[in-house]
C-alpha cells in the first residue's frame, strides 16, 4: 500500500507540474495575443488614417475639377464680352469717323481749323 500512495503522490505532482507548464504556456499565449492585438489595433489605425487621407484628396480633386470647370466657363464668357465690347467700340469709332468726314465736307474752313 505504501507504493500506491507514492504513485498517487507522483501522479499528483506530475499533474501539478503539467498544469504549471500549461499555465505558463497560456500566460505566454496571452502575452503574445495581447501583443498581436496591439499590432492589429495600430495597423487598423494606420489603415483608417490612410483611408481618410485618400478620401480627402479625392474630394480635393473633385473640387478642383469643379472649380476649374467654373473658371473656364467664366473665362470664356469674359472673353466673349471683351470681344463684343471691342466690336462695339470699333463700330462707335467708325460712326464717329464717318460723322467727322461728313461734317468736314459741309463746314467750310474745317480743314484749316484742324
Amino acid at each position: 500500500m505504501p507504493k500506491v500512495g507514492l504513485v498517487m503522490a507522483l501522479l499528483a505532482l506530475g499533474a501539478c507540474t503539467g498544469r504549471n507548464a500549461l499555465d505558463v504556456k497560456r500566460q505566454r499565449w496571452d502575452v503574445e495575443r495581447s501583443g498581436l492585438e496591439e499590432q492589429l489595433d495600430q495597423l487598423e489605425e494606420r489603415l483608417l488614417t490612410d483611408q481618410a487621407r485618400v478620401h480627402f484628396w479625392q474630394q480635393m480633386r473633385e473640387r478642383h475639377e469643379s472649380v476649374s470647370a467654373v473658371a473656364c466657363v467664366n473665362l470664356g464668357r469674359h472673353a466673349e464680352s471683351i470681344a463684343l465690347l471691342d466690336e462695339k467700340q470699333r463700330d462707335k469709332r467708325d460712326v464717329l469717323a464717318k460723322k467727322n468726314r461728313v461734317a468736314a465736307r459741309f463746314v467750310p474752313g474745317a480743314k484749316t481749323a484742324q
